[in-house]
């Protein structure tokens, strides 16, 4: 099975603890499986000879196997435990750092809900069989193999009868098993889609409560919950299932184990002391058979979870580093995109030959329509996506050749939809930079026109932050969100609406924040508030994903073309004074 050449591949690095606790296992089945057949000796040697030295002979042998025994499983327990937690934190980074690694495009393909439900339901059943379920189940195999063994050494024709007859045990588990599994992946769907929906309810509560949703919700929400419990009826009734009819199967053997077996000793093929060994160590055999038909739905939701968990990490991100990338020198020269083309879609191109190129320290400006693919350029300037066809460079050297780490060194991004972590603004500010002096975070902030309106507050810069910025206004969030990336003093500062969402004054205070930074960072600002651009040294129109005209503010005014008709729709026909001319 596939989950089990998984666990073969996280095991192999802890080769040690594996021994340490094969041997313990070894120790435990010797002592279980002994055990019955020293009551042949018991009745046969020593009780009905009435022979004291036979009996504390092997007395003695029982209470040394014992505590062996007890040693041999407390040691087990602790080399188990420490196994299965090295395992499951090998497989958690894994996944964490597997997701981290992940292209953009991985985040559009799974909801918040399905990958959550990967770390929480899924690994919680991964770490219950690896834990207990799996070495349970190893434990219990092997007793039935090597008591089945035994089996025949004490009575070839009673054992051959018993293993013809657990045929049975295994005909059900097999009918049952795909129908269970798909119980089993049933589930954990519907728990994926119930998880995010509570994603939404929780971050979406405003956009609920003012659009009066809150019905619509609740029967999204009733109807996932009636889906959890029919899948849920259904996965518990096949594992029931799964559990009685082995049951059912050991009756019979039981059956055939009484009948056939006192057949054997009216016959006098089979002693009393043998007939009693036998049965306890049959008792003992059905018993680890028996738990073997427990585990089997456990068995079966661990294999859909290893699938689930394993599916994810074979999702290779599409964006992938150079196998010798290059360190991304300072930008000296240019920004070029050259003939590209882009679709999130194979049959949908947002960007089509696209081709401009920026020159480094100057202030550039892209402009357009929605949809006419300008934040999908500004996406592929920092490499977020690859381009279907075409380069991207920086100096001439093509981005997929940098570094991931150089270029995010040198670009600073800040995105019109700012997140914000659960922390204080300080460390908001120091996960920037977290070897920063506090004049260096205080200055991003006057620069970001924040640091006075944070003065006001009682805590300061150890105000926390609640709910992704929750506790903040749009602009506040905003301001805050720039503050942090000027902290880093990127030599390329990319923006993406960065003035959406803030008033008029502080929307000129900004604009007046990205006048100073000309100059010392190349700046590419995606806007549809004209004004705010009206020093830029160049500005590139979009229309349907490529440029329909380039130049700056006052020269595409002159030429009555796009750039003025989106003008004149935002501002009528007043010009309004740059920054330079004032």
């Amino acid at each position: 099975m596939k989950p089990f050449r998984i666990l073969r591949r996280y095991l192999a690095s802890l080769k040690l603890l594996c021994a340490l606790y094969a041997a313990s296992v070894v120790v435990e089945i010797g002592y279980v499986v002994a055990f019955p057949l020293s009551l042949k000796f018991l009745v046969d040697t020593a009780f009905i000879p009435k022979d004291v030295q036979a009996f504390l002979f092997i007395l003695g042998l029982l209470l040394i196997g014992g505590l062996l025994n007890v040693a041999a499983g407390a040691g087990g327990d602790y080399t188990l435990a420490k196994l299965s937690g090295r395992m499951l934190q090998t497989l958690r980074t894994e996944l964490f750092e597997h997701v981290q690694k992940q292209s953009v495009d991985f985040y559009t393909r799974y909801r918040t809900g399905e990958i959550t439900t990967r770390f929480n339901s899924d690994l919680l059943s991964i770490e219950q069989v690896v834990g207990a379920t799996f070495p349970l189940g190893l434990k219990q195999g092997f007793t039935a193999v090597a008591g089945l063994c035994l089996l025949f050494t004490l009575e070839w024709r009673l054992a051959l009868a018993l293993l013809l007859g657990s045929s049975l045990l295994f005909v059900g588990p097999k009918l049952l098993r795909k129908p269970a599994e798909a119980a089993n992946l049933a589930v954990k769907e519907a728990e994926g889609h119930f998880a995010n929906t509570i994603d939404e309810m929780l971050k979406g509560h405003k956009t609920i409560k003012a659009l009066r949703l809150q019905q619509a919700m609740l029967d999204r929400a009733r109807g996932q919950i009636l889906s959890l419990y029919s899948f849920g009826l259904r996965r518990s009734f096949m594992n029931s299932l799964l559990e009685r009819v082995p049951m059912t199967s050991l009756m019979a053997l039981n059956a055939i184990m009484i009948g056939f077996g006192g057949y054997l000793i009216f016959q006098d093929k089979l002693s009393i002391g043998g007939y009693i060994a036998f049965f306890t160590l049959f008792m003992s055999v059905s018993q680890a058979v028996f738990h073997l038909s427990i585990l089997i739905p456990y068995f079966i939701e661990s294999s859909v979870s290893f699938e689930r968990v394993q599916h994810m990490l074979e999702d290779a991100p599409t964006v992938v580093e150079a196998d010798l990338p290059a360190p991304m020198p300072p930008l000296a020269h240019t920004i070029a995109m050259d003939n590209v083309t882009f679709g999130y879609t194979e049959d949908h191109p947002v960007l089509k030959g696209l081709s401009l190129s920026i020159p480094a320290g100057s202030f550039a400006a892209f402009v357009g329509p929605s949809g006419s693919g300008k934040s999908t350029a500004l996406q592929l300037l920092l490499r977020f996506y690859d381009p279907d066809e075409g380069r991207i460079t920086y100096d001439g050297l093509d981005v997929k050749q940098i570094s991931e780490r150089s270029l995010r060194e040198q670009v600073g991004i800040v995105f019109q939809d700012t997140f914000l972590f659960n922390a204080s603004i300080k460390q908001n500010l120091q996960l920037s930079d977290p070897l920063a002096a506090e004049e260096d975070w205080v200055a991003a902030c006057k620069a970001a026109h924040l640091h006075e309106t944070i003065r006001r507050w009682p805590e300061g810069y150890d105000t926390p932050i609640i709910q992704e910025g929750g506790s903040l206004s749009g602009g506040q969030r905003q301001r805050l969100s720039i503050a942090r990336t000027l902290l880093r003093k990127p030599s390329i500062l990319l923006l993406d609406e960065v003035t959406s969402a803030l008033d008029f004054a502080t929307e000129a205070d900004i604009n007046r924040a990205i006048a100073q930074w000309k100059g010392g960072s190349t700046i590419i600002s995606v806007t549809h508030r004209l004004a705010s651009i009206i020093d830029a040294d160049l500005i590139f129109v979009f229309q349907d994903g490529n440029i329909a005209e380039s130049g700056t503010h006052g020269q595409l005014l002159e030429r009555k073309g796009l750039y003025r008709e989106m003008w004149e729709k935002q501002y009528g026909f007043r010009v309004p004074v740059s920054e330079s001319q004032a």
